[in-house]
């Protein structure tokens, strides 16, 4: 499991009981809500740490815009 900061939010990327790699992260627009995306089918992430670089790299290329549309 690891904890990470990717686009000003925390991250955890961990492994589920299958062996997917999984990223939970607050999703605002849920007001307290976690999102969980599977790395594993997404992004090809077979360990934490590429599902770590994968985080970061989508956050990297979609980056938030607060209030711009």
């Amino acid at each position: 499991m690891a904890k990470i900061k990717a686009g000003g939010a925390d991250h955890v990327v961990k492994k589920n009981k299958k062996g997917d790699v999984i990223v939970d992260h607050a999703a605002s627009a849920k007001a307290g809500k976690y999102d969980k995306i599977n790395l594993t089918k997404k992004a090809g992430a077979k360990t934490v740490k590429e599902g770590e670089k994968a985080t970061k790299a989508w956050h990297k290329k979609n980056p938030h815009t607060k209030g711009k549309k």
